[in-house]
């Protein structure tokens, strides 16, 4: 506790107790996981014990006595297994993992600015001075933190809505079933939250929901049109805990967003930089001065001069460029760690047995795309687990062993991250994908006697699309896989699968290091000119008679034996095509490409990649802008949104 009875909490204080405070509850929560495998070495019940006695003295620094003494009643239950006067067993376990459940809840509590409520006591929790209790009745840790006493009375419930799919404003709807349900409950959940609802576009979302009486839902919803309840179920504790990682998750995405430790040595180099920046710029502006006074002698001189200035500035601001970038990188262990609890909680649901292996997990990646990876991610472990691996009795039959494996691997490429979720399953079946899709009217009898094995395989990540016959809580309402291509082209990536029955599925995920700057191909065509994002840049040809074809009305392509379609870029941007499009830049992502006409080829260049900001919002074509060199702007194309074979407004 701090001496100085003056002294106060500041905000850097909670930050950094925050930030601190994740990393104890991770530590925890990977030693409990390892209990349940059976790893129960000294050094890492040490490691756990370390941890809760951190948090608890941290907590005590910054006033917090409810958590204090949480941590302090955890601490004594791993103290005894540190002892060895308790065995673990899987009750054990499950109750630790309680424990840190209502950890979380409580620092997220504190994260907004509430004094969390002291948990709790447990029936099972040993006294403040524990004896040493028999084996066959372990210690438990402390049980969730209560509900408020206003809400003592109500029943947890999780709500799954959709919205209808001709509505032309499905974001405004969902916020509108948020104000309702609010009035007649108390949300403690939402997915997506209320304030990522702007860039909201999908059909579905879900709460979970305190209230007296499910009716309360549909009663609620009555004034809101295009919304429709798909189900209203009362929450077990168990699904809670899931629930209660999920919330974890994003407040320790919103701390991520909000802090980042530099190392020292680079904050030093960004100082001697920016130095070096405000030197150069005195010089220039001088120059620039005493050029403008100059004869034509001394001008030339000067001009000479001027040119090294620029050179020497243009060096200092790629190396500020580098240095900031680094800055900017994390570990992408800061997001695959949340993972292995949530295979093993999804698992055990669902009557399976599947263990989490993690590679790669100090492959660096910008924290803005990092924090726009885990929804994905989530979703594709969540199929693995749900859709991939067998039960255990099918895997026996299948010569398997009983327990399933899921890798999750990452690895760089050529500026991008490469995200490999693999399992071992029973793979996808592309003929039952086909029959599904038919029966629901995703494919026509015609398509899908044209369409190749991996274009069936592919109709997984149509909208609308599950495999699943019936609904579950972890999926068969036809939204996840859509949801995370559709994520994954937000991020400029793209999302890949191959398969092999018998033998399991890989998901492929590609995303660049970073959304801030990326190298661009500059194409002119009329007046406009646009951004072709390098990556996905196959080759550029001169368009002339040897290479231009046409079948069924439309111009193609001929290059190397392959015909590729060929459309105007203006063309499709729905301006009017002009004369003299001399040049076809071919781009693809995959196994899919398209050829584009351009007028003028202006050069490779590194942009710096700006939203269209709130006011326009996501505008279907392009990913964004960029101001040239020379003041003019640019609009960066969406490549995917072509090759999709949609039309630009």
């Amino acid at each position: 506790m701090p001496v100085d009875s003056g002294w106060t909490l500041t905000e850097d204080d909670r930050q950094l107790f925050i930030t601190e405070a994740d990393e104890m509850v991770q530590a925890l929560e990977e030693g409990a996981l390892a209990l349940e495998r059976g790893n129960q070495s000294p050094e890492m019940l040490q490691a756990m014990f370390r941890a809760a006695h951190t948090l608890k003295g941290n907590s005590g620094l910054v006033g917090e006595a409810g958590i204090a003494e949480h941590m302090h009643k955890m601490e004594a239950v791993l103290d005894e297994l540190r002892a060895g006067r308790i065995a673990v067993t899987p009750a054990l376990v499950q109750q630790l993992l309680s424990g840190i459940d209502a950890l979380r809840d409580m620092l997220a509590q504190f994260a907004q600015g509430q004094s969390p409520s002291p948990p709790v006591q447990s029936p099972e929790q040993p006294q403040a001075a524990p004896q040493a209790p028999a084996p066959s009745k372990p210690a438990a840790p402390v049980a969730p933190a209560a509900p408020a006493a206003s809400a003592a009375c109500l029943s947890r419930y999780l709500v799954e809505l959709s919205v209808d799919a001709a509505c032309p404003m499905p974001a405004v709807r969902v916020f509108q079933a948020y104000q309702a349900i609010s009035r007649r409950g108390q949300i403690e959940r939402q997915d997506p939250p209320q304030e990522s609802l702007a860039q909201f576009e999908g059909r579905s979302a879900t709460l979970v929901v305190r209230l007296e009486r499910p009716d309360d839902v549909q009663a609620a919803l009555s004034g809101v049109d295009e919304i429709r309840v798909e189900s209203v179920r009362e929450q077990s504790m168990a699904a809670a805990s899931a629930a209660s990682q999920a919330q974890a998750n994003e407040v320790e995405r919103e701390a991520l967003a909000q802090t980042v430790r530099v190392r020292v040595d680079l904050l030093d180099h960004l100082m001697n930089l920016v130095g070096e920046l405000v030197l150069d710029r005195t010089k220039v502006a001088d120059l620039i001065s005493r050029l403008e006074r100059a004869k034509d002698e001394q001008g030339e001189e000067l001009r000479q001069e001027l040119s090294r200035s620029s050179l020497h500035l243009g060096r200092v601001t790629l190396d500020l460029q580098e240095t900031i970038m680094k800055a900017r990188m994390l570990p992408i262990d800061h997001l695959f760690r949340r993972f292995p609890r949530l295979v093993r909680d999804l698992a055990q649901r669902s009557g399976k047995r599947a263990r989490l292996e993690i590679y790669g997990q100090d492959t660096e990646l910008d924290r803005m795309v990092m924090d726009e990876l885990g929804d994905p991610l989530t979703h594709i472990l969540r199929n693995a687990v749900d859709h991939g691996i067998e039960p255990p009795a099918e895997r026996l039959a299948a010569g398997k062993p009983e327990e399933g494996r899921i890798l999750l691997r990452a690895s760089t490429e050529e500026g991008y991250v490469v995200v490999d979720v693999a399992d071992d399953g029973d793979g996808i079946d592309a003929e039952a994908v086909k029959r599904i899709a038919l029966k629901r009217g995703v494919l026509t009898p015609e398509q899908a006697e044209r369409m190749s094995m991996h274009e069936a395989e592919e109709l997984i990540f149509a909208p609308g699309f599950s495999t699943s016959e019936e609904v579950t809580e972890i999926s068969g309402r036809g939204v996840g896989l859509d949801a995370v291509r559709a994520s994954l082209e937000r991020l400029s990536g793209v999302v890949d699968v191959a398969t092999e029955r018998g033998k399991g599925t890989t998901f492929r995920l590609r995303i660049p290091l970073t959304l801030a700057i990326m190298r661009a191909l500059l194409v002119r065509t009329g007046t406009a000119v646009y951004a072709l994002p390098l990556g996905a840049v196959r080759q550029i040809v001169r368009l002339g008679p040897g290479n231009l074809r046409s079948a069924h009305g439309r111009p193609l392509l001929a290059d190397r034996g392959e015909m590729i379609a060929l459309h105007s870029l203006a063309g499709l941007y729905g301006e009017p095509v002009p004369d003299g499009e001399q040049f076809a830049v071919v781009v693809g992502t995959g196994d899919r490409q398209i050829a584009l006409k351009v007028g003028a080829l202006l050069g490779e260049q590194e942009i710096v990649l700006k939203s269209f900001g709130d006011f326009l919002g996501a505008v279907p074509g392009f990913t964004g802008a960029t101001i040239l060199g020379n003041g003019e702007l640019a609009l960066v194309a969406d490549i995917r949104y072509f090759l999709r074979g949609r039309e630009a407004p």
